[in-house]
């Protein structure tokens, strides 16, 4: 009888570690399915990074040599004089972050 209570509990333990193994390639399958359509219909993978990792996207002003979705955690992208600077995209992590191309990280 206590064999069988061991082999009932080895079942239960297998079935859990296979269903969260399924919930996870579904959810891995579903995020990569989004991220691949975005991007097939002209998003910009920086613009998904931005917003994956939890950044809104906004304008600033920055200098002419700056693209869009700059590293705002390096300091010169957006501090350049009016004349010498235009509007582009920016990720805006929120306070005491900042995006490093990727991501939005912590300072």
């Amino acid at each position: 009888m206590a064999q069988k209570t061991i082999f009932q509990k080895i079942y239960f333990v297998i079935i859990i570690i296979l269903v969260v193994l399924t919930l996870i390639i579904v959810i891995y399958t579903f995020v990569n399915k989004n991220k691949e359509s975005a991007l097939e219909e002209g998003f910009d993978e920086s613009l998904i990074a931005c917003q994956m990792s939890g950044g809104q996207i906004a304008t600033s002003s920055c200098c002419l040599s700056a693209t869009d979705y700059p590293n705002t955690c390096l300091i010169g992208a957006c501090g350049c004089a009016p004349e010498n600077s235009h509007e582009i995209k920016i990720c805006d992590c929120g306070v005491d972050k900042c995006f490093n191309g990727n991501e939005c990280v912590n300072r």
